[in-house]
């Protein structure tokens, strides 16, 4: 088997001087036969022309001696495919025409593919990657999908788990960065000292953390992430080694990392655990608080050999031992319970369903446009039955028409896949983005050799695709295709009911994925038009948040945020300004705070309503235009020894079970903690965190009255927005040089990117809906011109007969419009059944809705009607003694 595989090898690389020395043989032999018939007195050319017959046909012994070799198939493809480029470049119209319509639909598959490669299919890039699962803790029954690990729980999953050979926390914070210039509030990951070493990360300059960087008292140290360093530093590769300032103390920086996703987070720079003062300030608490600071998320690295179900055997056993030794804390009426997941999945769990229902579009894109090329070949056999005939009666058999042109067909799919690399590089960059809306793992989407194998793949398969079809119906009629003057075969009506099909299949494909994407339009439509409950017009929002090294406490936080407004207030062209600490759709998440409704009695903390709670000065409700249902605004006199007050939403109202809420009292806390607040106003309900979210019940309390954790400040202007921001830039460092001005927006804006991701999502399925219709009508005005021209005959002898012009149009129309309709009969049946996949991404909108499928239905009888009218309109046009004439 080897020796004729080598023998094989050495053919293929030295067959152009085996064919050399096979012709020199060949002459050599003709040569001796013919001195032979010399010497017996025939003539010379008498005597060649004798051995040359006696040798047999030249052509015949070459290819014997290529199959001896065991590469005549590689000769003959070449041979094939040199015939099939020859062939197609006579005919440059169709040629391009399909390259183009397979590149579309060979190139969107590609540019999805190269996402999903990179997002899904490639391992994590980390060393042992595969091997970090993520500890999580829920309380589904508390309303607490994320229960959060704690301090001191973190100890007895790294004491109690046998699984794991790493165990690291990670927490994220906010704080300031002074002295590198402007004031810049970073994202700071707060992790554990042999973080990057579980996850496998090696830094690109420096080192990351040690044991030591965690000791208590320990110099703070800091590692910068790479898009962090390339933006605010310029990729300085000195910059280890560097001091800043943060938390009014030094921090060094040691090392920075390379490009790869940051996990749980994406932040600017690292610290370890005992740099950060709240993490610092809870350790010492956890043996009198055992949820002490449970805001961790916490990931280990499985030792080799270790399964994932061992590891979630085991934490979950771990769980139960928390239920049982500390009931007072896991409740039962809480449904605690601890669990594992896998890193790789958790990165792209929001990313995944949405990257398969993109693929599976393209997938159909794909196919229509293999049936749109497959009935451009099979109109294009038609007018080669002469050909093919001729090459039959020549002694070509079946398969060697067959084989001809699936090479053509296979050609045809190769430059299309060439095109298709042209078309996936130039949308890589716009489907990052978009994809960058659901995972953070976008670093290594690309065309690299992986795509480039995927292409050629399909490029392959839809050669083959599209090319058996029209193959496997070149069967010809000799005696037909071969009389003289004979155009072709005639009306063969096994392919003309194969394109038909193809038709058809290719309009109930389009339908599916119009039907899809006019339901996420008209979800989007709707989405845009929610009424979100305030006026954003010309207001300007950004985050101001108080250095808590120099606002250590309420009391002075609220004296910043006070001396703030009276700034802005009194600045040129501001109507209103605010202070808060949630901006409607910046993304926030509502908050679950547990209260006490005056008059009401809960058996257990768990029947308590909840609330999300928000910090609200004087002017709030009136700078985003909110109405007062009842009751009164907050007011100057709303101050700190004034008091305690709140407002709430409508949302809210209903858990006072039909009382009048105003100058009622709700309780925060439990216990000898527990505060009581008079409700002086009932506010509408406004969108605060996704206009397709339903308002959750919310309770505002008076700047003045709050614990000072603001942060976010909003400028209603009479100018344009665009100089608000100089406008706040002003008032703020003139109280306070030092704090950092961050995520400047519009509330336009905001609204905006709120509804992004559903409105790239609704463009990208309607750009291949669009594609797949217009390769449709493309494939259902060819078949009927392709029909016309076949027809002309019949069409000539039924008006010499006395058909009306009327009557022949109504007849071509009809022809395209049966095709349309039992196409569109089929497509809706098939959305009906598909469409429910895109049930998570429709905003008050059903997957059967009838106002979508009505619209569909009517776009693609006019589009079937539009597609047909030219080649009808042509058919009305033949001169009836000229068509008898020409037969």
């Amino acid at each position: 088997m080897k020796s004729r595989l080598r023998h094989q090898l050495k053919a293929l690389r030295c067959g152009a001087g085996m064919d050399r020395e096979l012709d020199a043989e060949v002459r050599f032999h003709v040569e001796m036969e013919t001195e032979k018939y010399v010497r017996e007195g025939m003539e010379p050319d008498a005597a060649r022309t004798r051995a040359l017959r006696n040798f047999g046909a030249m052509a015949t012994h070459k290819e014997e001696a290529r199959d001896a070799r065991g590469v005549g198939w590689l000769d003959a493809l070449v041979a094939d495919a040199r015939y099939a480029v020859r062939t197609l470049r006579k005919n440059p119209g169709f040629a391009l025409l399909a390259v183009v319509t397979l590149g579309l639909g060979i190139g969107a598959n590609t540019a999805i593919f190269s996402v999903i490669d990179g997002v899904l299919l490639k391992p994590l890039p980390y060393a042992n990657g595969e091997r970090l699962i993520l500890i999580q803790q829920a309380a589904p029954l508390a309303n607490q999908p994320n229960f959060g690990v704690s301090i001191r729980e973190l100890y007895d999953y790294r004491e109690q788990l046998a699984s794991f050979d790493g165990i690291v926390e990670f927490h994220q914070m906010s704080f300031d960065l002074l002295r590198r210039g402007e004031p810049d509030r970073v994202d700071v990951g707060v992790v554990s000292p042999n973080f990057f070493d579980v996850l496998g990360i090696t830094p690109m300059l420096g080192r990351t953390f040690v044991e030591t960087d965690d000791d208590e008292g320990a110099d703070a140290v800091l590692v910068l992430g790479h898009a962090y360093w390339q933006t605010k530093f310029g990729g300085d590769r000195n910059i280890v080694g560097q001091v800043f300032e943060m938390n009014d103390r030094p921090h060094t920086v040691v090392g920075v990392l390379p490009s790869v996703p940051h996990y749980p987070n994406e932040v600017d720079v690292y610290m370890p655990t005992s740099a950060c003062p709240f993490r610092a300030q809870a350790e010492r608490l956890v043996n009198q608080n055992r949820r002490a600071f449970a805001a961790l998320q916490v990931f280990g690295r499985l030792k080799s050999g270790s399964a994932p179900q061992t590891a979630a055997t085991e934490v979950a056993t771990v769980g139960e031992r928390f239920k049982q030794s500390h009931a007072d804390i896991y409740r039962p009426g809480i449904g605690f319970q601890a669990r594992t997941a896998n890193v790789l999945e958790q990165l792209t769990v929001g990313a995944r369903p949405m990257l398969f229902i993109l693929l599976g579009t393209t997938g159909l894109v794909l196919l229509i446009a293999c049936a749109n090329v497959a009935n451009l070949t099979l109109a294009r056999t038609l007018r080669r039955d002469r050909e093919l005939a001729m090459r039959t009666a020549l002694g070509a058999g079946r398969w060697r028409l067959v084989r001809q042109l699936l090479t053509e067909s296979t050609v045809l799919a190769a430059a299309g896949g060439l095109f298709a690399l042209l078309f996936a590089w130039s949308t890589i960059d716009m489907l990052t983005t978009f994809v960058g809306r659901f995972t953070a793992r976008t670093h290594e989407i690309g065309i690299d050799a992986g795509v480039l194998g995927f292409t050629l793949f399909v490029s392959i398969l839809t050669g083959l695709v599209f090319g058996t079809l029209p193959a496997l119906s070149s069967r010809v009629d000799l005696n037909t295709a071969l009389k003289a003057g004979g155009k072709s075969t005639g009306d063969d009506s096994r392919r003309r009911r194969m394109q038909s099909a193809l038709i058809t299949a290719q309009v109930a494909v389009s339908v599916v994925l119009l039907v899809g994407a006019g339901l996420l339009l008209l979800s989007f439509y709707r989405l845009q038009s929610v009424d979100a409950g305030f006026n954003g017009d010309r207001v300007t929002s950004a985050e101001v948040f108080g250095n808590f090294t120099k606002y250590p406490d309420a009391p002075s936080l609220r004296r910043l945020y006070v001396s703030i407004l009276e700034r802005l207030e009194g600045a040129p062209g501001v109507v209103s300004a605010a202070i808060t600490n949630s901006v409607p759709l910046a993304g926030v998440q509502p908050g679950q705070t547990r209260l006490q409704i005056q008059g009401h009695t809960y058996n257990t903390p768990e029947e308590r309503p909840t609330a999300d709670v928000r910090v609200a000065s004087t002017k709030y409700f009136g700078t985003l235009s909110i109405p007062i249902r009842r009751g009164r605004a907050f007011s100057e006199l709303d101050h700190e020894n004034a008091p305690p007050v709140a407002i709430i939403n409508e949302s809210m109202v209903r858990h006072f079970e039909g009382r009048n809420p105003v100058g009622m009292e709700i309780g925060f806390g439990a216990g000898p903690n527990l505060t009581w607040v008079t409700v002086v106003g009932v506010v509408a309900d406004v969108k605060v965190f996704g206009l397709d979210r339903e308002a959750v019940a919310q309770v505002y309390r008076p700047l003045r009255q709050s614990g000072g954790l603001a942060g976010r400040v909003l400028v209603r202007i009479t100018g344009e927005p665009s100089s608000a921001a100089s406008v706040i830039r002003g008032a703020v460092h003139a109280v306070d040089p030092d704090l950092p001005i961050e995520n400047v927006r519009t509330l336009d804006e905001l609204r905006e990117r709120s509804i992004a991701r559903p409105r790239v999502t609704a463009m990208l399925l309607t750009v291949f809906a669009a594609l797949a219709l217009l390769v449709t009508i493309t494939g259902i005005t060819g078949v009927i011109a392709q029909s016309v021209t076949h027809r002309t005959q019949e069409f000539g002898l039924r008006m010499a007969l006395g058909a009306t012009r009327q009557t022949v149009l109504r007849m071509v129309l009809g022809q395209g419009l049966l095709l349309v309709g039992i196409g569109l009969a089929l497509g809706i049946a098939a959305s009906l059944a598909l469409s429910r996949v895109l049930q998570n991404y429709l905003y008050q909108t059903t997957p059967t809705d009838p106002v979508t499928f009505a619209a569909v239905a009517c776009a693609l009888v006019v589009a079937g009607l539009l597609a047909c009218l030219g080649p009808a309109w042509r058919a009305t046009t033949v001169d009836p003694m000229t068509a008898l004439r020409a037969e």
